[in-house]
């Protein structure tokens, strides 16, 4: 089989390569990285009959240009808030499509975008570490950084008929509907007040913002036993509460352990829309019970299991 080259022409910082992240290494203090939306992630993958952990390129808030040097390539992109341009066409996601050599592809983010994954129909020509291709922009562990003038060796399999085509998000609709958060392992050092206080009034994402965190606006809490405790694991979507009370959200980049006290963590279900929020952009926070919660993540499965086709283009 030939093998052909993604060429990268554009990759501003926030552009990496993400599988489903590496698994069973936290105890060794390795996080597992992973996509920052994984429900679009998923989406990205599914449109093209692949794997839902299988690798794509994340795509941040500051786009993407690439082209193909030979051949074609049936391409997917799913995340809201960003155009895709091909030459002159312009397409909007959920969708898959066709790239050929001397096409060039355009990830143009709009106002408030802030995370898409790029799915490709080809086997990548790059190996695991640690079981995973993800990247870690923290620790800066990768097999693969995606930077301008990086080529990604690739085999690309026979095209999906339709080859063009249209899909619906089923998780826009839900934007407006708080996200659901649930005690953590530190909850009962926070006082009933302290608890309320943190779904009393909307909150935003503070300007500073990664992989690795999301600081909150709005709220200020005081844990009742301290700031500093014995370190333990922590996850992605874990509210912990530094001395200065402002709490940060814990995302995909995020370090083994921590010290800070944690009073609740995302429902995994809500984690893409909190993903999704731009720096300034209210929403509420809403405390669920572990089955509502677990309701939640099953009806967010079931609208991934049956992604619905729209459209298909030429």
């Amino acid at each position: 089989m030939t093998t052909q080259h993604i060429l990268i022409q554009r990759a501003p910082m926030g552009v990496s390569l993400q599988d489903a992240g590496r698994s069973g290494y936290l105890r060794f203090g390795v996080s597992a990285a992973g996509p920052m939306d994984w429900a679009r992630h998923e989406m990205a993958n599914r449109m093209l009959g692949k794997p839902a952990a299988s690798t794509a390129i994340e795509v941040g808030p500051a786009g993407l240009g690439l082209s193909l040097d030979e051949g074609e390539l049936q391409i997917s992109f799913a995340g809201p808030g960003f155009v895709l341009k091909l030459d002159e066409r312009s397409l909007s996601g959920p969708v898959r499509a066709v790239l050929r050599a001397g096409q060039r592809l355009e990830i143009i983010p709009q106002r408030g975008a802030m995370w898409g994954y790029l799915g490709f129909l080809a086997d990548l020509k790059l190996p695991a570490l640690l079981g995973s291709q993800a990247e870690n922009s923290v620790s800066r562990l990768s097999v693969k950084q995606i930077r301008a003038g990086v080529r990604l060796g690739i085999v690309s399999k026979p095209l999906i008929q339709p080859a063009c085509q249209q899909f619906m998000d089923p998780f826009i609709i839900e934007e407006s509907s708080p996200i659901g958060i649930l005690p953590s392992s530190q909850y009962d050092h926070f006082s009933e007040e302290m608890k309320a206080a943190l779904i009393e009034n909307p909150v935003s994402i503070a300007n500073r913002y990664d992989r690795m965190a999301y600081r909150l606006e709005n709220v200020r809490l005081i844990s009742e036993q301290g700031h500093d405790i014995l370190s333990d694991g922590v996850t992605m979507g874990a509210i912990q509460v530094p001395g200065d009370g402002r709490p940060f959200i814990l995302m995909a980049d995020h370090q083994p352990t921590g010290g800070y006290p944690k009073i609740a963590c995302v429902c995994k279900a809500d984690l893409p829309r909190l993903a999704q929020m731009s720096p300034g952009r209210a929403f509420e926070l809403a405390w669920l019970n572990l089955d509502l919660a677990t309701h939640r993540w099953q009806s967010t499965q079931k609208q991934l299991e049956s992604l619905a086709a729209l459209k298909g283009t030429q």
